[in-house]
């Protein structure tokens, strides 16, 4: 387990490079037109939208979250969000 000002102070190219190495895929799912993948990296999960959605592509939009609570909270207001 990290320290919280640790997960704070890693860089998007860090956390990039550490989700090629060591992060688990735990669900891909539709947003929209676009697919957007969650990775599980230590204690933390990284959503993560590809261009052209593909993961060997370069990455667009990165979002960290610090727990399965948090994650879930996310996810849930953009299911009610998208009706």
């Amino acid at each position: 387990m990290w320290p919280k000002w640790m997960k704070g102070s890693l860089s998007k190219e860090k956390i990039i490079g550490m989700v090629k190495v060591e992060g688990s895929l735990v669900g891909e799912r539709q947003r929209g037109d676009r697919k957007v993948f969650i990775y599980l990296l230590r204690d933390f999960f990284v959503q993560i939208m590809f261009k052209g959605d593909n993961p060997v592509d370069e990455v667009e939009h990165l979002m960290t979250f610090s727990d399965l609570t948090q994650l879930n909270s996310h996810l849930e207001k953009e299911f009610r969000a998208a009706f």
